[in-house]
């Protein structure tokens, strides 16, 4: 009976949640191959074109507190709708102009766009889900965005070939737009009641009262992207270095994605069931072993070994970063608290493939992957001194005492929509 009710509870998160950000996350991946191959066929360089598929992030970074600030005072309905169709916009105009420039400013309005998206779909299920719940739920909103990215680029590419670059954007566009029909009903609510908390607390109320809670579970988020991040960069370098062909490289990957996508409801489930770090350490150990075979790796068989492992671990872990950030966020600034924490993972997102180049310069490949295995280490010994138990399961960190009271006040059924 526990588990029809929680599935009735997901699905009724089906049409304000996964479906904006499905359409939000599928326009995204379309874009993964499109948008460079439409960059080549108008001549640009590398280096330009490197800066056009950059901006996304840097907008994302840029505009996490905004979007968290909007999310708080304006509603999360309005936030996402209007977020969808700047996105749908931005997408759409990509096909009509060859300009970096122009390109440039476009791929900043999207990451923007996309962070909006995010946040104001993680806000509502954070108010919405009861805690038990929550592990489920966020896991399906990271299992939704790596089938996204998966499909997204195959159809853009048959679309390129079928209909051309510029009715691929539109269709991109047209996709991200269609979300919008998800927030209809509380697009009819009044902003008082849309809005999670009053007037007057927001983005400096969280800096006042919970600047602790933001350096905890952002270093966290910061660690996690860093390793993660690193990890996709690294993988393929190695495969290259080992003599591997594009297809083979490509392949090596896959693999890795494939058990992301098997492994995410397990996620969820192990999350609700047992507690967070029963998933999270788990995951995290997968991921920093695996870079260590990686390190070691002399031949494909080992790299392949070390993909899976790393492959396993990152699929554990979906939705981890999301039920984490919901279980800390202060109830008098949830979406503030949410936008802050997107910017330092953000900077980890960064930081990671830096990590990688930098070391591989100076002391080779095999010394890279050591040290994203180092910051994977350094993660799971962050998660298990500095954060602790954060579902409300017994334990022993220090967030396990502050979200207690408020696991208990979770476990009640929402009264929002």
């Amino acid at each position: 009976m526990a588990e029809r009710g929680a599935l009735a509870t997901l699905r009724t998160e089906a049409r304000p949640v996964y479906l904006p950000w499905v359409c939000c996350t599928f326009t995204m991946g379309i874009l993964i191959p499109v948008l460079p191959f439409h960059l080549s066929d108008q001549g640009v360089g590398i280096a330009a074109t490197s800066l056009v598929l950059g901006a996304a992030g840097g907008g994302a970074i840029g505009g996490a507190v905004l979007a968290g600030a909007l999310t708080h005072r304006l509603g999360q309905g309005r936030v996402a709708v209007v977020s969808l169709l700047l996105m749908g916009a931005a997408v759409a105009s990509m096909g009509f102009t060859g300009s970096v420039g122009l390109l440039v400013g476009l791929q900043l309005l999207v990451g923007v766009a996309a962070i909006g998206v995010m946040l104001s779909r993680h806000t509502h299920l954070t108010s919405s889900v009861a805690i038990g719940l929550r592990g489920r739920a966020m896991a399906l909103m990271g299992g939704s965005m790596r089938f996204s990215f998966l499909v997204g680029p195959a159809v853009g590419g048959v679309l390129v070939d079928l209909v051309g670059f510029r009715s691929t954007f539109l269709v991109a566009g047209a996709a991200a737009a269609l979300g919008c029909f998800g927030m209809l009903p509380e697009l009819r609510t009044p902003p008082s009641t849309t809005t999670e908390v009053a007037r007057g607390s927001g983005f400096g109320v969280l800096m006042r009262r919970h600047r602790g809670v933001v350096g905890r579970c952002g270093t966290a988020g910061f660690l996690i992207m860093a390793a993660r991040e690193g990890r996709m960069v690294a993988l393929p370098l190695v495969g290259i270095s080992l003599g591997l062909s594009p297809s083979s490289v490509g392949g090596l990957v896959a693999v890795g994605t494939g058990a992301d996508l098997l492994l995410f409801p397990f996620a969820g489930w192990i999350m609700d069931r047992y507690g967070r770090l029963w998933t999270m350490v788990p995951a995290y150990s997968l991921l920093g072993l695996g870079l260590c075979l990686l390190a070691l790796a002399e031949g494909p068989g080992l790299a392949l070994t070390a993909g899976v492992v790393m492959g396993i671990g990152n699929g554990l872990s979906s939705g981890s970063l999301f039920t984490m950030g919901s279980d800390m966020a202060p109830e008098d600034a949830t979406a503030p608290f949410l936008g802050a924490i997107a910017v330092m993972s953000d900077a980890g997102r960064i930081a990671g493939p830096v990590l990688v180049g930098v070391v591989a310069q100076a002391a080779g490949l095999g010394w890279a992957s050591w040290a994203v295995a180092g910051v994977a280490a350094l993660a799971v010994l962050w998660l298990l001194v500095v954060i602790g138990e954060t579902g409300g399961r017994g334990g022993s960190g220090p967030s396990a005492q502050t979200t207690s009271v408020d696991a208990e006040e979770d476990d009640r059924p929402s009264e929002n929509p």
